[in-house]
């Protein structure tokens, strides 16, 4: 089965972090010591103070923490539909009231919510599921907007296969703002989402909330090491970024040119909405060994290695050819 449904990135870990795992086997009957290695050399990487750090179990340790930190019963979350999935969890995990929107983003979010009573705006960014990315200049524009009681999550698990312009604003003035959190992943570009290991940027007061609701030893050793590996080689991720836009234009166009309507992505998937009206698009692709995520009228398909591109690209003329094969059986 072609896993084309989780955004997981194909290659798998970068050099070295396997011979890191191995170097932890001895001392794998000891609980985790402190994640500040791997805080300290974030901190380092985006100029900002240690206490403007938190590492979790994945970015989404981090999301949920924040749920619990900055709502509640009388404090609702914002998002947009369709968004990740994990936010309308949370929702009805803690408890809380959710007011959604229709995406795209309105220019105006700050002045829909100002009369609403709302602790947490989530935006993922780029977008999840349509991959479409704002600056964060647009986040901070936000969150200026609207008190400082109400904390904007800025969730960044794509930002790596974002093409950046210049002149963008760094995460350590975004996290100069009293209520924004970014949160960033190692299970995306790094390769590393089995080890379930992220983190969160902003306020000392925000991570502070964090940190006190946070389960000792949440984050383990073998993560910290992995993504420390990992974060010291940068070259790594600047290749899988270009393979990852060559073969996301690939895909993109190999799809729109079979009718299928193709959303600008700058992540390392697509949401693209099937031509013909057709409704079984996933389930005719997991038929011929395929998985993709339906979402609302579309598709959010994982941008592969190019063989697993053109492996998609052939299961897809496979349908269509069967799609017409049947119409003119009907005719």
């Amino acid at each position: 089965m072609m896993r084309l449904h989780a955004n997981e990135h194909p290659e798998g870990p970068p050099p070295g972090v396997a011979d890191a795992l191995r170097a932890l086997i001895p001392q794998l009957h000891r609980y985790p010591v402190p994640a500040s290695a791997l805080e300290t050399a974030i901190a380092e990487q985006y100029d900002v103070p240690l206490n403007r750090v938190l590492v979790g179990a994945g970015s989404a340790e981090v999301i949920s923490l924040a749920w619990r930190a900055f709502t509640g019963p009388d404090r609702a979350a914002f998002f947009h539909e369709p968004e990740f999935e994990l936010y309308a969890m949370l929702g009805v995990q803690c408890g809380t009231p959710t007011h959604t929107r229709p995406w795209p983003w309105d220019g105006d979010l700050a002045g829909h919510l100002a009369d609403e009573p709302v602790g947490l705006v989530a935006v993922s960014n780029p977008h999840n599921p349509t991959g479409a990315a704002r600056p964060r200049q647009a986040i901070a524009d936000l969150a200026r907007g609207l008190p400082d009681t109400t904390v904007v999550l800025n969730d960044e698990a794509y930002h790596d296969y974002a093409d950046v312009e210049d002149g963008e604003l760094p995460l350590g003035a975004l996290s100069e703002l009293p209520n924004v959190l970014t949160t960033r992943t190692f299970s995306k570009i790094h390769g590393l989402a089995g080890l379930r290991i992220g983190y969160g940027i902003g306020n000392a007061c925000l991570i502070g909330a964090l940190r006190a609701l946070q389960t000792p030893f949440s984050v383990s050793s073998a993560a910290c090491a992995a993504a420390l590996v990992s974060l010291a080689d940068p070259a790594v991720l600047v290749e899988r970024r270009a393979r990852n836009r060559r073969h996301r234009e690939e895909l993109a166009g190999a799809l729109a040119r079979r009718g299928f309507e193709v959303a600008p992505s700058q992540a390392n998937f697509l949401f693209v909405r099937p031509p013909r009206g057709r409704s079984t698009w996933a389930a005719d692709l997991l038929d011929r060994g395929v998985r993709v995520q339906p979402s609302g009228a579309g598709l959010r398909v994982t941008v592969g290695t190019a063989a697993e591109v053109a492996a998609l690209v052939a299961a897809v003329d496979d349908v269509l050819s069967a799609v017409q094969t049947t119409t003119l059986g009907e005719s």
